[in-house]
């Protein structure tokens, strides 16, 4: 995964975080075309959408722009993501009953993915930010 994530210093991190909030975004949109496969309810689905499809669009123009102090906004994605999760698992734990064994998989692994992604991201912000 290091080797993966080596591609990506500096501020072309924003450019894989906005690739993975897309994903997200085609993920959740088939979750939920496909609601009663995964168990989420859509009203919680949509909000996650919304979320992902703010990701993406922060990402992607930070990605674009190029600011000189770009570590600053990746500590704020991370941070975001992180808190992303939370509320993921959160509605995760209150749905839990409803979810299928597909649903509890996904979004286990999406959470999963995010944490490690917001921690290498934190790890490089604090690396850039300390020279």
């Amino acid at each position: 995964m290091k080797k993966i994530l080596s591609k990506y210093n500096d501020s072309k991190i924003f450019q894989l975080d906005a690739f993975g909030a897309f994903v997200s975004i085609i993920l959740l949109s088939i979750l939920f075309v496909f609601e009663e496969y995964f168990g989420m309810p859509k009203k919680i689905l949509s909000i996650f959408i919304g979320i992902a499809s703010m990701f993406f669009i922060y990402s992607a123009i930070i990605h674009f722009v190029k600011p000189l102090r770009w570590s600053t906004y990746l500590k704020i994605i991370a941070i975001l993501n992180i808190f992303y999760c939370a509320f993921t698992i959160y509605h995760v734990y209150l749905h839990f009953e409803n979810l299928t064994l597909y649903g509890q998989l996904y979004f286990a692994g999406e959470v999963l993915v995010i944490i490690l992604l917001s921690i290498y991201e934190l790890k490089m912000a604090t690396k850039t930010t300390n020279r």
